[in-house]
């Protein structure tokens, strides 16, 4: 009789750390085009390093390089200056999460082509989700919703007190170019609710309490 094969073993549990300095190598080995998993499945995505959202709009955008790209979001990371989140695997990420205070964030309204929220608390107090970027063979295991949970939950600890997210007008795509800022429904079953919308993009908003909000 054929052998029965082996049964399956239980996945990696998803660990959620803040970005700092000396987690550069990994966000940048997550990202990096020729080996990386970021964009494995979307080559032409693999030179922005998630930063798009830092450049000024009158900037083009196309002329950008790959190595351009990382150079400038490794220098921020060095600083301290970029904000995020990554999921780890074991030793391995998985996912990031850019989600950081607005002040850190003055050209996202126009990246977004919205203006920012009206704000009720300072500007420090408040954030904005812009992008997950899941490794292909990690999607649908629950990534988003630990980066989204472990973000929230630093935020709250920083004494963030209301958090913005953008999530596209996706429709029936399941396509990850349509759910790089998550999806809806993600943000509604966190407790957002909705402030407005544009023709591409749902403007949702999560107001935070405290340390266990």
């Amino acid at each position: 009789m054929p052998t029965a094969p082996p049964p399956a073993r239980d996945p990696a549990p998803i660990r959620v750390e803040r970005l700092a300095p000396a987690r550069r190598d990994d966000f940048l080995r997550f990202f990096d085009h020729e080996h990386g998993p970021a964009f494995a499945d979307n080559p032409q995505w693999s030179r922005c390093y998630c930063h798009y959202y830092q450049v000024p709009q009158v900037l083009d955008w196309s002329g950008f390089t790959a190595a351009q790209n990382r150079t400038a979001m490794a220098a921020r990371i060095e600083v301290g200056e970029q904000e995020g989140f990554l999921a780890y695997a074991g030793d391995e990420v998985v996912g990031w999460l850019n989600a950081q205070p607005w002040h850190k964030l003055p050209q996202a309204g126009a990246r977004l082509g919205v203006a920012p929220p009206a704000l009720d608390v300072p500007a420090f107090q408040a954030a904005a989700i812009l992008c997950f970027v899941i490794a292909p063979a990690w999607r649908r295991r629950g990534v988003a919703r630990a980066l989204l949970d472990g973000a929230l939950a630093s935020f709250a600890a920083r004494g963030i007190r209301s958090v913005d997210a953008f999530p596209f007008k996706a429709g029936d795509s399941t396509a990850p170019q349509h759910h790089y800022h998550g999806p809806a429904a993600l943000f509604t079953a966190a407790g957002f609710e909705v402030l407005g919308e544009t023709d591409e993009l749902t403007v949702m908003r999560r107001r935070l309490t405290g340390p266990r909000a």
